[in-house]
């Protein structure tokens, strides 16, 4: 890792200097267009977009802390959970909060699950929640945080939950299950149904991380998609993780944590008193956070309503479709079934990082699955130029394979390093320290 250290410069620079600065860093990175397929960029159509941006600036130094303080910031908020709770069934009991993303919300829940268990199962001193292979990281991280072990059951033969092998890991430390809808690596939605069932049975907390199809499976559903129950409709299920800006199209970072009642939602707020400012309470684990991203999904939601979502829930099978189609015209390429936005591609007889390197030789920036190897899709609305560009780039770039002209493997990985030169630092001292630790251990 270099030791260089960048340092504030000693004078200014001008406006126009800094702009033109910022602007060629932005023209360097990877286009929208080709990046939101990774979920690099949500952005949806281009008039919505603009409508979210704008909304978003007129509220960027706004304090989302103190909507308390504020009719219009409570209004917007209010508004929002409101139409949320709406859209995964929660009814007239049902609760929610925002938060800052994923990561948060799946937080909040296991905290409030954790905090539920040593109310109503003071035995448990080592929690336990069980949970399929297949689910997000951030359920790992935040259980760590909280000192909850996971333990995870492998998927069947087929990528899908196996609800049996799940039931049979429940043990005495067990606090708590949990579903994805769909998991993040497989696009698939697990069986909440009988999961529901099992946690009503164990006396078991059920969470469902909803990140991905929280605020796209209904619509998706209204439509006539055949989409497994995985919300409050489901008995059982206590709390929701559900990204508002990755389907739901609001500004980065805004996602909601979603609870069955108020029953559920009390574990969760972390009331402090021992200061000298008297109570103090926030949303979630976030304290001082922007109001933009809630102007730009409440305005959003306004200016599309349902019928706006349709439109881009249809827009986006029709795109899910036309992948399909084309990769099954394509020589060793196959696609996963999956239940939502998300779709892998996986190479019968080639080696599917070939794939990537040729993709992103093209400028398409891709994420990837390492278990088995694909490439993992996050489907969105497309200008119908790029999404020809697209196919015709898998197209081409197949054949180049079979062709021998391509040798370059690309990263399915999160976090692999593909250049030290212009890798963040951050990411360099983490590899750096895991492999201090691993030399260590061995």
């Amino acid at each position: 890792m270099t030791d260089s250290i960048y340092k504030l410069p000693k004078g200014r620079s001008s406006y126009k200097d800094v702009m033109s600065e910022v602007k060629r860093l932005r023209s360097e990175m990877t286009s929208g267009q080709k990046g939101k397929l990774a979920s690099t960029s949500f952005q949806g159509q281009a008039e919505m977009s603009q409508l979210t941006h704008e909304a978003f600036n007129e509220f960027l130094e706004w304090n989302g802390l103190f909507t308390f303080q504020e009719s219009s910031a409570a209004k917007m908020e209010n508004d929002i959970l409101d139409i949320c709770i709406g859209l995964v069934n929660g009814g007239d009991e049902g609760r929610a909060n925002l938060t800052s993303g994923g990561t948060e919300s799946n937080f909040n829940a296991f905290h409030a699950m954790r905090d539920w268990a040593r109310a109503k199962k003071p035995h448990i001193t080592t929690p336990e929640v069980v949970a399929p292979y297949s689910t997000h990281s951030t359920v790992h991280k935040t259980c760590r945080y909280l000192d909850i072990k996971v333990v995870t059951v492998p998927q069947k033969s087929d990528l899908s939950c196996d609800f049996d092998a799940l039931v049979e890991a429940i043990g005495p430390n067990t606090i708590g299950i949990v579903g994805s809808a769909p998991c993040w690596p497989y696009g698939t939605v697990d069986p909440v149904g009988a999961m529901g069932e099992i946690a009503i049975e164990r006396d078991l907390w059920l969470h469902v991380d909803a990140c991905v199809g929280g605020y796209i499976l209904p619509f998706f559903e209204k439509l006539g998609e055949r989409v497994p129950e995985f919300d409050f409709r489901v008995p059982g299920v206590r709390s929701i993780s559900a990204d508002l800006h990755k389907y739901g199209y609001a500004p980065k970072p805004c996602s909601t944590i979603l609870w069955r009642s108020q029953e559920e939602q009390r574990y969760h707020y972390m009331p402090i008193t021992e200061w000298a400012c008297g109570l103090y309470m926030s949303q979630g684990f976030v304290g001082s956070r922007s109001l933009g991203p809630v102007a730009g999904a409440w305005a959003l939601m306004h200016y599309w309503g349902e019928e706006g979502y349709l439109d881009n829930a249809r827009t986006i099978l029709q795109i899910k479709s036309a992948i399909i189609e084309r990769c099954e015209q394509i020589d060793g390429l196959v696609t996963w079934p999956s239940d939502g936005p998300l779709l892998m591609l996986a190479a019968e007889t080639f080696d599917i990082r070939l794939l990537v390197s040729g993709m992103e030789d093209r400028g398409w920036r891709l994420l990837g699955v390492s278990n088995p190897e694909a490439i993992h899709l996050t489907l969105d609305v497309m200008e119908m130029d790029f999404l020809n560009q697209f196919l015709n780039d898998l197209t081409e770039i197949v054949a180049d394979i079979h062709a021998g002209k391509i040798d370059r493997e690309g990263l399915l990985s999160y976090g692999g390093v593909a250049n030290a030169e212009t890798a963040p630092k951050w990411l360099l001292s983490a590899v750096e320290i895991m492999e201090k630790a691993s030399s260590t251990e061995h």
